[in-house]
C-alpha cells in the first residue's frame, strides 16, 4: 500500500524536529561524538624528610595521613632519615638542585643550613597572630639573626628543654624547690655504702645539663648585642658556676659526672632516684618509674637565689630554599597550618613530645594521655618560658659551644682553674671570632 505524500511529509517533519531537539540538549553542536570525562585535576605531592623515632614518627605519620585525607588536592609523602646524616644530606641535595620539599630538623642547625643557603625564609608567609600562637621562646629558636636583623626559618612543632626528674615512690612532699634543700634530699637518699650503690641524685654534667646554672650564677657569655664578655662581665659569674660545678662532682653522697654513661646505668638499673634531664626523655622516665613518674621544674639556686635559664630547641619543619612560588609552596604552607592546629598539636603530645601551640588544654581528658604525662607538659611549658632560645649559628655549634665544653672539663679534671679556665676560653673565642 503506497504511503501517501502527505503523511510522508509529517514523519519527514517528525524525524527533524527530533534531530534539533538532540542536538540543543547537547549545547547545540551537531557532532556525533562521544564527550569525553573531564581529567580530575593533578594532585600537588610533597616530600617530608624526618629523622624522628618511635613513637613520635607513628604520631607524625597519623598527622600526615589526616592531612593527605583532608585535602585530596595535596598529597605528603614521608621518608625517613638517619638522625646522624639528616643534617648533611638535606644539605648536600639542596646544592644539587634536587632535595625533599620539606625537613624536620633541630632548630640548633639551622644557622648553618641559611649560610648554605639550603633553607626558603618564611617571614611573612605565615601571619603574625599564626605566630603569636606558639610558644615565644620556641619561635626565638627558629630565628637565625642576620646583620639586618633576625629572618625566620622555620616553624616549630615541637620544643625540648630541661627539668627535674624524681621517682614520687621516694618523696612524700614536694620536690626541692632550691639546689640548697635538692643537694639535702638527695644525700639523705643516697646510700653509697651499699652494693651496689643508692643515689639520690645522678647528674650528668655534661654542658647542655649545667649550664643553665652559669646564667643563674650570673655568668654571661655574649651580651645582648653580641659582644664576647665572658672574660669580662661574665667571668666572676661563670667561675663561681665551675667552683659549683667542681664541688658536686667530688661530693661522696651524690652521684654528679661528666661521664653520661656511669650516670645512665645508675639509672636505669633503678640506682638513682632524681636527674635533670631533657624533655624527650619523659618516656623513658615514665617507664622507669611507672605510676610515680614526677617532674618539676629546675630548682631555684640558693646561692643567688636566681631561677636557672634552660636552652630550648624544637624539632622544626623547614622548607627547601628552590621551592617556587606555586602550588608547592602553597601545599607546604597549609601543611605547615596543619602541623600546629590543635588537632596535630594533641597526637604530638600523646607521643611524648611537648607541644608548641600555646592555646592547646593541657587539662583537657584525654584517655590517650595520662595524668603523668598532662602534668609533665604543663611543668615543661613553664620551665620553657623561664629558658632561653639555643643558639643556632653555625658560630655557636662550631666555635662556641667547643670551647665552652673544654673550659667546663678543665675545671671538672682538675686541669685548670676556674680562673684559668674562663681566661683560655675567652681567648679563645676572641681569636676564633675576631672579636677585640
Amino acid at each position: 500500500m503506497a504511503v501517501p505524500q502527505q503523511l510522508r511529509r509529517i514523519v519527514i517533519l517528525a524525524l527533524t524536529l527530533l534531530i534539533l531537539t538532540a542536538c540543543s540538549a547537547q549545547g547545540g553542536s551537531l557532532s556525533t561524538t562521544p564527550q569525553l570525562p573531564t581529567p580530575a585535576p593533578a594532585r600537588t605531592i610533597l616530600l617530608l624528610w624526618h629523622a624522628w623515632a618511635p613513637p613520635a614518627d607513628r604520631a607524625l605519620a597519623v598527622v600526615v595521613e589526616r592531612f593527605n585525607r583532608g585535602n585530596p588536592g595535596m598529597q605528603v609523602v614521608i621518608q625517613t632519615r638517619q638522625v646522624t646524616s639528616l643534617r648533611d644530606d638535606l644539605a648536600s641535595a639542596v646544592a644539587e638542585g634536587a632535595g625533599p620539599h620539606m625537613a624536620i630538623v633541630p632548630s640548633h642547625t639551622l644557622g648553618g643550613l641559611v649560610e648554605e643557603g639550603v633553607l626558603l625564609p618564611l617571614d611573612g608567609l605565615l601571619t603574625t597572630q599564626e605566630l603569636e600562637r606558639l610558644l615565644p621562646v620556641a619561635v626565638g629558636a627558629v630565628q637565625v639573626r642576620h646583620r639586618e636583623g633576625a629572618r625566620l626559618y622555620g616553624v616549630p612543632l615541637t620544643f625540648d628543654t630541661l627539668a627535674l626528674y624524681y621517682n614520687k615512690a621516694n618523696f612524700s612532699a614536694a620536690p626541692p624547690g632550691d639546689t640548697d634543700s635538692l643537694l639535702r634530699v638527695a644525700r639523705g637518699l643516697s646510700d653509697n655504702r651499699s652494693d651496689p650503690p643508692v643515689w639520690g641524685l645522678a647528674y650528668n654534667l655534661n654542658l647542655d645539663r649545667t649550664i643553665p646554672y652559669l646564667y643563674a650564677f650570673g655568668g654571661r657569655i655574649f651580651d645582648d648585642q653580641g659582644n664576647l664578655v665572658l672574660g669580662l662581665d661574665g667571668r666572676a659569674g661563670t667561675e663561681a658556676w665551675l667552683e659549683w660545678l667542681l664541688v658536686l662532682r667530688e661530693d661522696e653522697g651524690l652521684l654528679a659526672s661528666l661521664d653520661g654513661i656511669t650516670v645512665d646505668n645508675a639509672l636505669m638499673s633503678q640506682r638513682a632516684l632524681m636527674t635533670m634531664d631533657w624533655a624527650h626523655a619523659v618516656g623513658r622516665y615514665g617507664a622507669l618509674w611507672p605510676g610515680n613518674l614526677g617532674v618539676a621544674p629546675l630548682p631555684r639556686l640558693s646561692e643567688t637565689n636566681r631561677l636557672p635559664q634552660p636552652y630550648v630547641q624544637s624539632d622544626t619543619l623547614v622548607l627547601n630554599a628552590r621551592l617556587g612560588d606555586g602550588p608547592e609552596r602553597a601545599a607546604a604552607i597549609a601543611f605547615t597550618r596543619h602541623l600546629v592546629s590543635e588537632a596535630s598539636q594533641r597526637e604530638l603530645l600523646r607521643a611524648g613530645r611537648q607541644p608548641v601551640l600555646m592555646s592547646l588544654d593541657l587539662n583537657a581528658a584525654d584517655l590517650a594521655i595520662s595524668p603523668e604525662l598532662r602534668e609533665a607538659a604543663r611543668v615543661f611549658r613553664a620551665q620553657a618560658a623561664a629558658g632561653l632560645p639555643m643558639p643556632n649559628t653555625r658560630a655557636a655549634a662550631e666555635t662556641v659551644w667547643p670551647a665552652l665544653i673544654d673550659m667546663q672539663s678543665g675545671v671538672l679534671r682538675r686541669l685548670l682553674t676556674p680562673a684559668q679556665a674562663v681566661e683560655n676560653a675567652d681567648a679563645t673565642l676572641r681569636a676564633r671570632l675576631d672579636q677585640p
